[in-house]
């Protein structure tokens, strides 16, 4: 059985390493996982999700960004970022792992790699990533629909959504 808690962790450390040196820190990744003298399954797992990390963090960061009330991820702590970026991933591509078992795991290293304020920080901004994912996707708006009403209410002297003022 793989210790996926010690494969997010490595991805955490080496998210924050390439933080700091740059992509070019991808090259380098798989020397860094295999010096820190883990077992291949918790290098693999933790290698899968670095690279979902980086290659997505565009959309995680703005996941994040979404529910984290007051707070740029840019001014977060880089551990509490990272920490953030890997179970974002795991929640929002990783959807086989229970998103309870993702948070806790996340809240229990921030205990351990961060400030005390952090636990809560990172449980709260979670769960708001998970109630998101949770939540039923809003109806598609038809561009043809929206078009039409537009112009029939041009024709007709009305505002778009037909109320007119009384």
């Amino acid at each position: 059985m793989i210790d996926r808690r010690a494969s997010r962790i490595l991805a955490m450390q080496a998210l924050c390493q390439m933080e700091s040196l740059g992509e070019d820190f991808l090259a380098q990744l798989d020397d860094f996982l295999a010096d820190e003298g883990h077992p291949a399954g918790v290098q693999e797992y933790a290698r899968g999700l670095v690279r979902d990390c980086w290659s997505h963090r565009e959309a995680l960061d703005a996941r994040l960004q979404a529910v984290a009330e007051h707070w740029a991820t840019r001014r977060m702590a880089m551990v509490d970022r990272n920490i953030l970026r890997v179970s974002a991933c795991e929640l929002m591509h990783r959807r086989d792992i229970p998103p309870a078992v993702v948070i806790n795991e996340a809240v229990e290293i921030a205990r351990a790699f961060s400030g005390a304020e952090s636990p809560g920080f990172i449980n709260g901004v979670l769960d708001a990533v998970r109630k998101g994912l949770d939540a039923p996707p809003a109806a598609p708006v038809n561009p043809l629909s929206a078009a039409l009403e537009q112009t029939h209410a041009a024709q007709s002297g009305m505002p778009a959504g037909g109320q007119g003022t009384n």
